[in-house]
């Protein structure tokens, strides 16, 4: 009889347990703030040969005086990685703007045609069940 009642009590706690969680969970969807900073984009220049010291401050001191570039810059060997601001300007303008203020021989890299329209995020597959809960609990309360 104890232990039937003692396995009542740890079922009804595991339960409230995970009923406390789902709460939570919910609450969090509910009242997430939308991404702000959407327009927000990554772009990459590769070039034909590795960078040395005065030239990595100077592709930096030039990304940086085009408008809309970030001041996240990451220069590794030959490829420059940087963020800019789509609304201003886009990857094309930025390379060809970089490309008129010094004499370099690079290229814009262009993800291809096949990769363009993939999802990014492995957490949330569009016909995922993660997905479609939290688009359910954004519909009830937004």
């Amino acid at each position: 009889m104890k232990f039937n009642k003692k396995l009542k009590i740890a079922l009804l706690s595991i339960l409230g347990l995970f009923l406390l969680l789902f709460v939570i969970l919910v609450y969090h969807i509910a009242t997430a703030k939308p991404v702000d900073n959407a327009y927000i984009q990554i772009s990459r220049i590769d070039f034909d040969k590795p960078f040395d010291s005065t030239s990595t401050i100077d592709i930096k001191q030039k990304l940086h005086s085009i408008a809309g570039v970030d001041d996240e810059i990451i220069i590794k060997r030959n490829v420059v990685v940087y963020f800019h601001d789509n609304r201003i300007a886009d990857s094309k303008k930025i390379y060809n703007e970089l490309m008129t203020k010094g004499n370099y021989n690079a290229q814009r890299f262009i993800i291809p045609a096949n990769l363009a329209n993939k999802q990014v995020c492995p957490v949330m597959r569009r016909d995922g069940i993660s997905y479609k809960f939290t688009k359910f609990v954004q519909r009830i309360f937004n």
